[in-house]
């Protein structure tokens, strides 16, 4: 509940937040890559 309220206060977090997503999904694209390749060995 506490989110909502200072969303509006802290611009920094939400362009954290935008940016976070993206890197995340790819650290979790790029794991994925390095365990086939290791299961594949």
């Amino acid at each position: 509940m506490s989110s909502h309220e200072q969303h509006g206060h802290f611009p920094e977090e939400a362009e954290q937040n935008e940016i976070g997503g993206p890197v995340v999904l790819t650290l979790m694209v790029l794991a994925m890559v390095v365990l086939i390749l290791w299961a594949s060995c």
